[in-house]
């Protein structure tokens, strides 16, 4: 059945309209599609208006006690078991969202990744690898770019390479050719149901692909590999421990100068030397993305692709040098792990800011790690008691209602050669719209602090 066929003159649902949604009205709308949009609350009439222009109807406000509709094309932030979700499916519809309609329609070669952590990171690195190699990349996902609107450009020598959170993986039919899990830690269990929801979504990425890359050195994704391998899927297993027992197996590890990728009858090495992000974390990302991409690259482009690579905004993205003191923002460290990866990344202890919303896990291991790398610590936000509380005097922590105010402080307690680094281990939602709007905070405050001279 062509698009067309798909589309014409069925209704569909959009629920929820951001960038995901928009997208998914833009792309139903052409094809014939009848769309009705779906919002909890109001939407800007500078988003509404150019599509009720097109026809597309709005409901603003509580949802009805069932969505109408022949297709429900849902958001990632709305759970699919809600009720209007439910009673809607009972009389028949079906359900979508907005990365199921670009699965449906892509001819590239998709590269997924998932993970609790370092998901942008490492979809950069493999579009950033691929593109020097020659490939023609195209790179979203989870980190704010849907790729559907671009679904009509690509062709089957292309690459999609797309990060895909537990959110979007929830109700997702179809798997990426290759599939990445980074690692999986308690995350998002103020949204997941519990731990077990959370890695059931995790593992839906590698149902129906044709090879699964995973990290050896956390316990779930090792034992997901197992899983992976008994029902007959190809594995590849990277580590920075570089502690395999079964050399038959595809893996890859950091040997000196070089991160290597050896097959069970080939080996090939990639010299690292130019990669410049710090930290054991970022390595591991970059054993990750190699794993992914090693057999569509170009051995001789790497250095030069890890060269001009220089991260994503808002992990551990370096903010300037004021009055001696460095400053890093590191936003997206919405989780314990994360902040504790960056931490470990820097050779000194920091003056840390942290805090914001809680995510419904345990904030006991962000003051393990603040209490063990941190200088001093300036907390903010919802969950800047608690932490303070967790630290229990073991870091000298101060506590503030507003981010500006703990930044302020930070930067004035800051003596040169000192470092101020942006973790806050929880998300921005109790004072920003999102941890974006954190980072670009902080970066603009960084850079209005007096210069002298």
């Amino acid at each position: 059945m062509s698009l067309q066929e798909k589309c014409d003159g069925r209704e569909f649902s959009v629920l929820g309209f951001g960038r995901a949604g928009r997208a998914a009205a833009d792309y139903l709308l052409p094809h014939g599609g009848r769309v009705t949009v779906f919002d909890e609350k109001p939407l800007p009439p500078e988003v509404k208006e150019p599509f009720r222009a097109r026809g597309v109807r709005f409901c603003e406000g509580a949802f009805p006690q069932e969505f109408p509709g022949e297709v429900l094309v849902r958001s990632p932030g709305i759970r699919p078991d809600i009720p209007p979700i439910l009673a809607a499916l009972a009389r028949g519809a079906e359900l979508s969202s907005e990365t199921e309609l670009f699965f449906d329609a892509c001819p590239a070669t998709v590269i997924g990744v998932t993970g609790s952590d370092g998901k942008t990171t490492t979809t950069a690195l493999i579009a950033a690898l691929l593109g020097a190699s020659g490939r023609r990349v195209f790179y979203g996902g989870n980190n704010g770019t849907p790729l559907l609107p671009h679904v009509e450009e690509m062709t089957a020598t292309d690459f999609a390479v797309l990060e895909l959170s537990s959110f979007q993986l929830m109700t997702l039919e179809r798997a990426p050719a290759v599939a990445v899990i980074t690692n999986i830690s308690p995350n998002h269990l103020n949204w997941h149901r519990d731990m077990a929801e959370y890695i059931a979504a995790k593992c839906r990425i590698f149902r129906g692909a044709e090879r699964l890359v995973t990290n050896a050195d956390c316990a779930l994704t090792r034992n997901i590999a197992e899983s992976a391998e008994e029902a007959g899927m190809p594995v590849t297993l990277f580590s920075l421990s570089c502690n395999f027992r079964d050399r038959k197996k595809e893996r890859v590890y950091p040997d000196g100068d070089r991160v290597v990728v050896a097959g069970k009858n080939e080996l090939s090495s990639f010299d690292c030397r130019c990669f410049r992000l710090p930290g054991r974390h970022n390595l591991e990302k970059l054993c990750a993305a190699l794993g992914a991409a090693a057999p569509y690259l170009s051995r001789r482009t790497v250095p030069a692709a890890l060269s001009a690579f220089r991260g994503v905004p808002h992990r551990l993205q370096y903010a300037g040098t004021v009055g001696g003191v460095d400053y890093y923002n590191s936003s997206i460290d919405t989780s314990p792990s994360r902040t504790a990866a960056a931490l470990s990344a820097l050779s000194c202890r920091p003056l840390v800011i942290a805090g914001g919303k809680a995510k419904g896990i345990p904030l006991t291991p962000l003051a393990d790690a603040l209490a063990g790398h941190a200088k001093a610590v300036f907390l903010y936000g919802e969950t800047a008691g608690e932490i303070a509380e967790e630290l229990n005097g073991r870091v000298p922590a101060t506590v503030f209602g507003a981010f500006r105010e703990a930044f302020s402080a930070a930067s004035a307690a800051a003596v040169p050669g000192d470092t101020v680094l942006l973790s806050p281990g929880c998300t921005a939602f109790d004072q920003f719209r999102d941890f974006e709007e954190r980072g670009e905070v902080f970066m603009q405050m960084v850079a209005a602090l007096p210069r002298k001279g």
